[in-house]
């Protein structure tokens, strides 16, 4: 596993029907796995939740069969688009493979519309009039709210030992990326609690997130840059592993992977963390999803390498003086 993602560094993998094969047999080996649960895993719940301030949260949650041994997939869309891309082509493939998954619309996108029933937004990527029309203050609203209020459930879920939120990767596609880049860095800056005499011993608010995902990555929205928190996050203080991939056709898509991997390889300690990846065609984003080009497999042996078997049992995350001992 480890060989085959240093290889993506130096080279473009073959495409080819092995590809395809791959994903047919990684998702049938997880269905093949899960065969002695007569019941499959839960079935995908759609749930609203509510950020600080009221805005309403649209999630998928697909919960997993592992309970408290499942890491997590935050799922985040691009521009104009919304969860659905995920619900239709690979939410339920990661959920089969042994994660807790969330796919989230984020605020203006999607069922995420305060007072609109049934909004359903656009499902590609080229974006609405509506999401044309985002401002700063929505896009660090989506940070520091939404992003926010998924931690809040995942928290919850956490604690009732139904996924391990101790190993979260978020996978975020074009707009999404300079939101998923600024989270994490909000995320690893949460101070612990001050529950014990030294620091290591601390419970931790944050510090979940430990992979990346980041497809046809944005240099910017409104408000936010993807290189600001790129330069922090790259550090081996935090961690965390990268995966970042572009089309070969569309030369801003290819131009600006290049230059955000450039940025992450440039820490020290970097290989082995950070990895690249092109695929042919002029897609962008999630338009690449279900197309065989072997994103999606790449994405499976990314987290199973790179999340799935990091250590890290599950933990309580209260702090301790909020315990029943």
């Amino acid at each position: 596993m480890r060989k085959s993602f240093v290889s993506m560094q130096h080279g473009q993998w073959k495409r080819s029907f092995f590809t395809f094969l791959s994903m047919v047999l990684l998702t049938s080996s997880a269905l093949f796995a899960q065969s002695k649960d007569s019941k499959g895993p839960p079935k995908p719940q759609e749930l609203t939740l509510t950020s600080q301030g009221g805005w309403p949260i649209a999630i998928t949650y697909y919960e997993s069969s592992n309970a408290a041994d499942a890491p997590v997939v935050v799922l985040l869309h691009g521009k104009g688009g919304n969860k659905r891309v995920w619900d239709n082509k690979f939410g339920s493939v990661l959920q089969q493979n042994g994660y807790a998954v969330i796919a989230v619309d984020l605020r203006k996108h999607g069922k995420s519309q305060p007072n609109v029933p049934g909004a359903t937004g656009n499902q590609n990527q080229k974006g609405s009039s509506r999401a044309a029309n985002l401002s700063a203050l929505d896009y660090k609203a989506m940070v520091v709210l939404d992003m926010e209020t998924i931690w809040k459930f995942l928290f919850e879920e956490h604690q009732k030992k139904h996924l391990n939120m101790q190993k979260t990767a978020i996978i975020a596609a074009d707009m999404s990326v300079p939101i998923a880049l600024n989270y994490a860095l909000l995320d690893w800056g949460k101070v612990p609690y001050d529950d014990a005499p030294v620091l290591a011993a601390k419970t931790p608010k944050g510090q979940t997130i430990r992979a990346l995902v980041l497809i046809s990555p944005e240099s910017k929205v409104k408000g936010l840059t993807s290189s600001q928190p790129a330069v922090k996050l790259k550090e081996p203080l935090f961690g965390i592993s990268f995966f970042v991939c572009s089309s070969s056709g569309d030369s801003y898509d290819r131009n600006y992977t290049e230059k955000l991997f450039s940025l992450l390889t440039s820490a020290t300690n970097s290989k082995g963390r950070m990895f690249k990846e092109t695929y042919p065609g002029k897609l962008r984003g999630t338009d690449m999803l279900g197309k065989r080009l072997g994103l999606e497999v790449d994405i499976l042996k990314f987290l199973e390498a790179y999340l799935k078997k990091l250590p890290g049992d599950w933990s309580d995350r209260r702090p301790r003086y909020d315990r029943e001992e």
